[in-house]
């Protein structure tokens, strides 16, 4: 079962990352550097917003439910934070984010926000407990440097995530800082 779940989840961040470069080489007219990956879930090109939020969301799951069968066991907070980034991807595509000034102008808006917060937050706090918890047994050493880097990219990009949308000067770099999240933790999973 473990394996099945693992080879589900590899599979679905695979189409996650397919997805995403989609969105990217297609006429969308956003640019990457400054603008959100969000902003694909807005228009013509919506259904590759969706497909990659909802593998996304497939990945978490399934890797979730891997983590959670697996021998020896790893901490319940990397499973329970795995299944709430993946319920927060499922819900993330019917909010539309607020484009052209605040993200939390409506309503709808300001959830998607939330959820992207509680999608960054849960995948980082997953990580870092799962590569604390790994980098010990002889298994995972080939990949140590990787299971304790990869959490701080993740950290580092949140940050300046956050600090993209205060800071003016900031926000012209805002989709670069916002997609060395994604590539943190696409190469993560």
């Amino acid at each position: 079962m473990v394996e099945s779940f693992s080879i589900v989840a590899a599979v679905a961040v695979g189409v996650q990352a397919l997805a995403l470069v989609v969105l990217h080489v297609l006429p969308t007219g956003y640019n990457p550097v400054r603008d959100a990956v969000s902003d694909y879930g807005i228009g013509r090109y919506r259904p590759w917003f969706w497909a990659q939020a909802v593998a996304g969301g497939v990945a978490g799951l399934a890797l979730a439910v891997a983590l959670a069968e697996t021998t020896p066991s790893v901490p319940s907070l990397v499973v329970a934070m795995l299944a709430i980034s993946a319920v927060a991807r499922f819900a993330i595509p019917a909010f539309p984010t607020d484009q052209h000034g605040s993200r939390f102008q409506t309503a709808r808006g300001t959830v998607h926000m939330i959820l992207a917060i509680v999608i960054f937050a849960a995948v980082i706090l997953a990580a870092s407990k799962l590569g604390s918890s790994l980098e010990h047994q002889a298994a995972w050493q080939g990949v140590q440097g990787w299971l304790n880097a990869l959490p701080w990219v993740m950290t580092g990009a949140a940050i300046g995530v956050v600090l993209a949308l205060r800071a003016p000067r900031l926000k012209q770099v805002f989709g670069l800082v916002e997609r060395l999240f994604y590539v943190a933790s696409i190469a993560w999973f």
